[in-house]
């Protein structure tokens, strides 16, 4: 089955989110990707906060990111299909914040994130019999 980490340099200013996309759109048709982890710092992050008016939040300003998670799933057509990318990051304060990406993800430094890429079957994996 194959399991590759890789590492994708994101660019100070640059969209983590869709620099994650491009990766898994130009990978060879039937891998799916899984982001391991991120190192580096946030200028603008929008994420999906049901407690908030209109869903979602937009912070600005430097933040560390914690925790950067989330997968890619290739569909019968080729394309990629988002399985969700979570972040968890930290404000100059040390507060926490965090949520389900649903916007932009500007990186404020250099950003590094670890990605694992494996062959995957969707629903055609076979059963083991017990």
């Amino acid at each position: 089955m194959g399991f590759k980490t890789h590492l994708v340099t994101v660019a100070i200013g640059e969209d983590i989110a869709e620099k994650i996309i491009s990766f898994s759109q130009q990978s060879p048709r039937g891998t799916a990707i899984c982001i391991l982890t991120a190192n580096g710092a946030v200028s603008t992050v929008t994420v999906r906060q049901p407690s908030t008016a209109g869903g979602t939040a937009i912070y600005e300003g430097n933040f560390q990111i914690t925790s950067l998670k989330g997968s890619y799933l290739p569909t019968e057509s080729g394309a990629s299909q988002n399985g969700g990318l979570s972040i968890l990051f930290s404000s100059p304060d040390g507060s926490a914040i965090g949520g389900v990406v649903s916007g932009v993800l500007i990186a404020a430094s250099e950003v590094q994130v670890i990605i694992g890429s494996f062959e995957y079957g969707g629903s055609k994996t076979k059963r083991r019999k017990i």
